[in-house]
Parts: C-alpha cells; sequence; structure tokens
C-alpha cells in the first residue's frame, strides 16, 4: 500500500478585527494583536492542536496580507462601519494589487483555502480564485456569529 508523504496544507484568511489589544506595548504577533471573535476562536483552536498544517493570512487597510505570526504594534482601530474600508479607490487598487501578488506566489500550495472576510475587505483580494488551484471555501452567514460558528465548523470538520 502507498501512503503519500505529502501534508495537505490549509489557509485561513481573515480580515482584521477592529477591536485590538493595547498592551503589550512592543510588537507581537498579530493573531495576538488583534482580538475579536474570529482571533479568540483561532487562537483557541490554535492552543487546542486543531489548526496543524493551517496557515492563517490576516487581511488589514493598513499591512494587506500578513501572517498571522508577523509582529505588529498596538494601532488605534479603524472605527468605520463594520467592514467597510476607509481607502480611496487609488489605494485600495494598490493594495490589492499587492495582495493579489502574495497570494499568487503562495495559494497553489494549500489543498483548500478558508475565506472569512467582510464584503469591504474581499475587494482587496478580489480575483485570487482565477489563479487558485485548491478549493475555496466563503464563510457563510450575515454578521459576526454566524460567521464565526461558520469558520468554527470548518476548523473542526478539517482537525
Amino acid at each position: 500500500m502507498f501512503v503519500s508523504n505529502l501534508v495537505k496544507k490549509r489557509l485561513i484568511i481573515v480580515s482584521a478585527s477592529s477591536r485590538l489589544k493595547r498592551e503589550p506595548k512592543e510588537p507581537i504577533p498579530a493573531i495576538d494583536r488583534f482580538d475579536g471573535i474570529y482571533f479568540r476562536t483561532l487562537r483557541k483552536y490554535i492552543r487546542m492542536g486543531k489548526l496543524r498544517n493551517t496557515d492563517v493570512l490576516i487581511l488589514s487597510e493598513k499591512y494587506g496580507l500578513i501572517s498571522s505570526r508577523e509582529k505588529i504594534q498596538y494601532q488605534q482601530p479603524h472605527m468605520g462601519k463594520y467592514g467597510s474600508l476607509s481607502l480611496n479607490q487609488e489605494a485600495a487598487n494598490n493594495l490589492r494589487s499587492r495582495n493579489l501578488q502574495r497570494l499568487k506566489k503562495i495559494v497553489n500550495q494549500y489543498e483548500e483555502v478558508y475565506v472569512n472576510v467582510g464584503k469591504g475587505y474581499r475587494k482587496l483580494i478580489n480575483g485570487f480564485e482565477n489563479f487558485a488551484t485548491g478549493t475555496i471555501i466563503y464563510a457563510s452567514g450575515r454578521g459576526l456569529g454566524p460567521k464565526a460558528r461558520h469558520m468554527k465548523e470548518w476548523i473542526l470538520a478539517h482537525s
């Protein structure tokens, strides 16, 4: 019997939270700095070992797509409507271009990509589906609670 040594990798893309931890003052990993419901859920399942072979990218207006392990400082959160962007069209297009370049380099190493971003943030990665070879799953539900529940169900189904 042949057993493949290839590890099936997954990727989660989640939008940055407007809720951030102020402390510590020095830079800490982005997954620890952002503190919304999605991040609390992700940290819980990382601690439990449920996200093995799963990378997390965070989509932020300020940073674009960053690794969850990238260290960032506290920043004053964007206080607009949930899921909305404060970027003008040119800045949004430039950020989208940078995000797509990054995704183009890495996305094909993943068998499945789970995307949990709002409509506004989705514009910042729109089009990556055209070059991704794995399955793409979008969070379903309206609002934070249903999307968090869907993400939890996806994580548990893959652990």
